[in-house]
């Protein structure tokens, strides 16, 4: 049975920690919700089935786990197979899908002294999976029920070029700009269609990846910005999303729109 009229239906990548366990966890405690979360392993997708367990969800609310490895890119065919099969091929639709799977694991090095494979596994997972994957379920976007299909590339502000930051990004910087220069495109190549497109950069967040810079930056206060505190601002900001205020536009989970 799909989806009813009056049901969302979202989809997260990563969704087995960090921010991405923070938004499946949020949804799925909203009414009316179907989730559909991606991992890359067997213990990955038993620590979110647990964790979502744990948490309650809503009257109305589902989640469907999806074993889906973005540090190669898979084809879109591929994806479409691994999501009919998690779902019993019940999901005839997609109201949002938000991309926030990343190779979080590169060194944070000076341009000068990055490596070619360091680019090439940030940009895999990075860059070129999230755009094989709106490939793949662009068709089922297209047949939503919500006013807009909305898109949601989760970037950073170290793939600000206007804006770059004073701290090294390695690898991770330059996939993040690139992915920023493809959520535009991607805004401005589906107007008919009505798509929203919006590269959203989550906070500088109490997770292992923010962490892991905050390490490999030296500065020993940490990241600033909570799990809860981003996961309500990304929502804010989805929520509200529109062609005419967010779309086709970087911005912080608070709204604030950032240089490119």
């Amino acid at each position: 049975m799909s989806p009813a009229a009056n049901t969302t239906v979202y989809v997260v990548t990563g969704g087995n920690r960090g921010l991405g366990l923070g938004l499946v966890k949020a949804l799925l405690a909203r009414p009316s919700t179907t989730v559909v979360a991606t991992v890359r392993t067997d213990a990955a997708a038993a620590t979110l089935q647990a964790e979502a367990d744990a948490s309650g969800k809503a009257d109305h609310s589902l989640l469907h786990i999806v074993q889906l490895d973005f540090s190669t890119a898979i084809p879109a065919d591929k994806i479409m197979a691994a999501f009919k099969e998690a779902t019993n091929d019940t999901l005839d639709r997609v109201d949002v899908l938000i991309c926030n799977a990343a190779n979080t694991t590169t060194p944070l090095s000076a341009a000068s002294t990055t490596t070619a494979e360091d680019l090439r596994a940030a940009f895999e997972t990075n860059t070129i999976s999230p755009l094989m994957l709106f490939q793949a379920l662009w068709p089922l976007m297209q047949k939503t029920v919500a006013p807009a299909p909305k898109l949601v590339m989760m970037t950073s502000t170290l793939g600000s070029i206007g804006g770059m930051e004073p701290v090294p990004a390695g690898a991770y910087g330059p996939s993040k700009a690139a992915l920023n220069w493809i959520t535009k495109a991607l805004h401005a190549e589906h107007e008919e269609a009505g798509l929203v497109a919006v590269a959203l950069h989550p906070g500088w967040v109490q997770t292992q990846a923010g962490e892991y810079s905050a390490r490999s930056w030296g500065y020993k206060p940490g990241p600033p910005d909570s799990v809860e505190d981003s996961v309500e601002g990304i929502l804010e900001v989805v929520d509200h999303a529109t062609r005419d205020t967010v779309s086709g536009k970087f911005v912080t989970f608070t709204g604030q729109t950032l240089a490119w």
